[in-house]
């Protein structure tokens, strides 16, 4: 009873009862040919008559299949049924069969005989399922090809013992072939078995890991954003030369840090698959000299050159991630800096002549310096994570190893590259990108720039919903000297209290606060329990993970702001959300 009860537990079952079900075609079409033949050897009226006793078996395996469904419970009475059906329609093949042996035509015997084998071949269709599925469909034919042979064939002489003993050890390595296919099917169920265990581990561990990096993000940055807060509002103070240099230092440092953790970040989008792509004009012949600017006083203070060339073939105005170009392309700036000594940097932006079969054009951007060079052993190597060209490398010149790991992933993401062109006497590294080369934007007229920069940024006042107390002192330290009236709370249920009592120009909300939080506070807001539901809120956190941005301006937030937070960011984001525009640089650089 209980090896019945096993039986009518297996799930396998159920996947060959929808399959059985599904396939009914592939049953009646050689079921209709068997008739047709058979008719000339035994007649019309044993065809049809085969036919509709054929026809009525399947009915009752349709009947029985019928409740087996992707996501619908089985019981174990269903595959009882299941496992009946299928008994008649192979017992009215194996009749099929015997009505052949004892036909008065010659060589029916042998069509009975291909009947009889063909059902045991239809069986290794059933090598993966309960053995219970293989004895209801060999059954039949393998009893068949015993008992013929022996009991009903009536020839004598050595051709007949020949053919009816062949006939035995057909059935003999039937058997055989049957248990060994059995067994290998049973080897490679344990093999896939294993393959997804070992696949589900390998989940686990990629969100254990997702995990981590989110965690460790969160609490790196809510420290980093009280100690980088402090040392630019230390910077922003009166101090001496030799003060200034060591806070510029602590906010060099402390930027290095969190140049660690964005690349670990990058990396786990990337390998997440979920980094996005933005298509918004862009001047690429700016992006590139803005980008050369930004490390021209690097370059000065080594004594090195840096050049850029633009190639009257690169299109002005394209389509693309600004965002993403300039990442790879400040990277591989700073990798030329990093391991130049003499010399300098060029960087050379061009496009192929002719166009993409989708109207896009491939765009090439050349970082060449006259630095150490790159080991031709490691070409390919240096493009691995956390891997550099050797270990001097990183005693001496620092970093992780991920840079051009995560700047090879952006541009073939963009339908690109980036390759290492040469690697002796210097290093070229070539990326390539794709891009739709689209007409010049309209920039604004300069009045009317003007007439909206006219903020008055001492009558702005700031609601600000924040319970760790260092990240409060570091706000108001960097709003203060602007004019700014901050507010400060400890949780979302203060910040509703607030808003209900007095009017404020915008809201920074903390996500993770007790008592409430800034998400449900938001809700509120909006839902206009909170006075003006249209009031500008901007998401003040630590969460940096890929997605967090786009996820907390789906819910209603007008902005993000990552910790650690920089003043010009901040203000810049409180200026923009309470205003249409504001001279927000000024102040914050003020």
């Amino acid at each position: 009873m209980r090896q019945l009860d096993a039986i009518l537990a297996d799930d396998r079952l159920d996947e060959v009862a929808m399959d059985t079900h599904r396939l009914l075609m592939s049953r009646l079409v050689p079921a209709a040919l068997a008739a047709g033949v058979t008719q000339m050897a035994l007649g019309w009226t044993f065809a049809l008559s085969w036919l509709a006793a054929f026809l009525a078996a399947e009915g009752l395996a349709r009947l029985a299949t019928r409740r087996f469904k992707p996501g619908v419970p089985v019981t174990s009475g269903m595959r009882a049924g299941f496992l009946l059906g299928a008994v008649p329609i192979n017992l009215i093949w194996a009749w099929l069969a015997a009505t052949l042996w004892f036909s008065p035509l010659p060589h029916m015997r042998l069509a009975a005989l291909g009947v009889w084998v063909g059902q045991i071949v239809y069986t290794q269709n059933f090598r993966h399922q309960p053995v219970s599925l293989i004895v209801v469909s060999a059954f039949a034919p393998m009893l068949c090809l015993v008992l013929f042979p022996l009991f009903f064939f009536h020839d004598h002489g050595v051709g007949a013992n020949i053919a009816r003993w062949t006939m035995v050890m057909l059935v003999a390595t039937a058997l055989n072939v049957m248990l060994a296919n059995r067994a290998a099917a049973k080897r490679m169920d344990a093999l896939t078995r294993g393959l997804r265990e070992e696949r589900e581990r390998a989940l686990e561990a990629n969100r254990a890991k997702s995990t981590f990096v989110a965690v460790t993000s969160h609490e790196l940055r809510t420290p980093m954003n009280g100690l980088l807060g402090m040392a630019y509002a230390l910077d922003r103070g009166d101090l001496n030369e030799a003060q200034r240099r060591h806070v510029r230092l602590m906010i060099k440092s402390g930027d290095s840090l969190m140049q660690v953790l964005n690349d670990m970040l990058d990396l786990s989008k990337i390998e997440a698959g979920k980094v996005e792509l933005d298509h918004v004009a862009v001047n690429l012949h700016e992006l590139v000299r803005a980008a050369g600017d930004a490390w021209r006083d690097a370059a000065a203070e080594k004594g090195l050159w840096l050049r850029i060339e633009i190639s009257p073939s690169a299109p002005t105005w394209i389509l693309a991630d600004p965002q993403r170009i300039r990442q790879v392309l400040m990277n591989l700036i700073s990798n030329g800096l990093k391991f130049t000594s003499q010399g300098g940097v060029t960087i050379q932006l061009s496009a192929r002549n002719a166009p993409l079969a989708d109207g896009e054009s491939e765009i090439r951007l050349r970082v060449i310096d006259t630095g150490v060079g790159v080991d031709a052993n490691v070409h390919d190597r240096i493009f691995e994570s956390f891997t550099q060209a050797d270990n001097a490398v990183s005693r001496s010149h620092g970093g992780t190893g991920l840079g051009l790991t995560i700047s090879r992933a952006l541009a073939r993401q963009m339908g690109g590259d980036l390759v290492l062109e040469s690697g002796v006497g210097g290093a070229a590294f070539v990326f390539t990108f794709c891009a739709t080369p689209i007409a010049a934007q309209d920039a604004p007229a300069a009045d009317d720039v003007e007439e909206r920069d006219e903020p008055d940024l001492g009558a702005l006042r700031v609601l600000m919903a924040e319970d760790n107390a260092i990240n409060q002192v570091v706000v108001r330290t960097m709003l203060e000297t602007t004019g700014v009236d901050l507010t400060i709370v400890n949780d979302g249920q203060a910040a509703l209290d607030a808003l209900r009592a007095e009017t404020f120009d915008a809201v920074l909300m903390d996500i993770n606060m007790p008592v409430m939080d800034g998400i449900t506070a938001l809700g509120e807001i909006r839902a206009g329990r909170a006075g003006d539901p249209a009031i500008p809120v901007i998401a003040l956190t630590a969460s940096a993970m890929s997605g967090d941005r786009e996820r907390f301006l789906a819910m209603g937030f007008d902005d993000h702001l990552g910790k650690p937070i920089r003043p010009v960011e901040l203000l810049s984001s409180i200026c923009a959300a309470a205003r249409p525009k504001g001279r927000c640089a000024e102040a914050a650089e003020a």
